[in-house]
């Protein structure tokens, strides 16, 4: 290929295999350690950088080497991503774990495509290898870059890089379960402080929230295709617009007005740094309050102080929370039979004889 620089100024090191290997598992330990690791195959590549991206996602999902910062920002905001010449390579990043520029391009394309000529060149970037990897059925893709100076990936470091894409897998699978276990712990701890919470992924879908949120779902406020849908116009306009990436950051809070009770103030935030789960997917916790509400307790206070089933726990935190009984029992996908049931039982054990009983039983522990 005319124009290209063979000399061997960037190989592969000898301890690539073994050291990235050690890397990964500090990664799965502690997820926020993936940037570093990036960091270190980069260098032992003999790559001007990486980014680690979801092929079919924008850039939400992606984290990038502090060397590439820039050009990664171009990628996106110039929307780049779109119209990636290098899609091109995916069926082969899928079918052998590998894929380079030369696999698909041609040193014409490479002069004269704005790809490489507009986003890359002015950044001195040229030559791509993307180790491809899969986690819970999404594409992943260790993109390494390097610079015309540093020179295409050889056949030989392709082979050795490939070799990587498994343990990059199975890093990116135990990665995710550490991480879905930190944002179950997230949900719960707002549930013993007694807040409603849930966390939204990256296309504001609805990925996990505990028992105080699923009180205040309803008519006014409810989840429809995993998305949260407010009834009133301004309150459904915010919330439709925390699954588009460029209406999500501006948004702080969301306040919907309900028919029959005190409205729903939904503060909303970000998360970032440890909290941001990569690849279980958690990018945005919602915290909910009632403004002048009674304060309820979390359900498992109420099951240790009066020795409540956990369904009758929840059933009891909901009706003080100000659902009806058939209300909670559409809530919690039980029969109306089986609320009664469960509430007979709940009066029996706390010594309540009608709901405004109960509910001033359970305020009071709250104070």
């Amino acid at each position: 290929m005319p124009g290209l620089n063979h000399d061997p100024v960037a190989r592969l090191r000898d301890d690539l295999e073994m050291s990235f290997r050690e890397d990964l598992e500090e990664a799965v330990v502690d997820p926020a350690r993936w940037p570093d690791l990036m960091e270190r195959v980069a260098q032992a590549s003999g790559s001007e950088g990486a980014l680690l991206l979801r092929t079919d996602r924008t850039g939400l999902d992606a984290i990038t080497t502090a060397s590439l910062a820039e050009s990664s920002r171009r990628y996106f905001e110039e929307h780049w991503h779109r119209e990636d010449h290098r899609f091109r390579g995916l069926p082969m990043i899928r079918a052998r774990g590998i894929a380079v520029d030369q696999d698909f391009t041609t040193p014409e394309e490479i002069e004269r495509l704005p790809f490489y000529q507009d986003l890359l060149a002015s950044s001195g970037l040229r030559w791509f290898a993307g180790i491809g990897f899969e986690v819970k059925g999404r594409l992943w893709c260790l993109a390494l870059q390097r610079t015309v100076a540093q020179g295409l990936y050889e056949p030989h470091e392709q082979a050795r890089l490939a070799t990587l894409s498994p343990l990059l897998r199975r890093a990116g699978l135990l990665t995710a379960v550490v991480e879905k276990a930190r944002l179950a712990g997230l949900t719960e701890a707002f549930d013993v402080l007694g807040r409603p919470a849930m966390i939204l992924d990256s296309e504001g879908r609805a990925i996990r929230w505990n028992t105080a949120f699923s009180t205040l779902l309803g008519r006014d406020l409810k989840l429809a295709g995993g998305r949260l849908i407010a009834e009133e116009g301004e309150a459904a306009r915010q919330l439709e617009a925390l699954s588009r990436p460029s209406g999500r950051s501006p948004i702080s809070a969301v306040v919907v007005p309900r028919r029959d009770a005190l409205p729903i103030a939904i503060h909303v935030v970000p998360l970032v740094g440890p909290s941001r789960g990569l690849f279980a997917g958690g990018r945005t916790l919602l915290i909910a309050s009632v403004p002048g509400a009674l304060p309820v307790p979390p359900a498992a206070i109420l099951q240790t102080a009066y020795r409540l089933t956990p369904a009758e726990a929840r059933l009891a935190q909901a009706v003080s929370g100000g659902l009806s009984l058939a209300e909670a029992a559409n809530q919690f996908s039980i029969t109306a039979a089986t609320a009664r049931s469960q509430l007979k039982a709940i009066f029996a054990k706390t010594g309540a004889t009608r709901q405004s009983d109960l509910l001033r039983l359970v305020t009071g522990l709250a104070r």
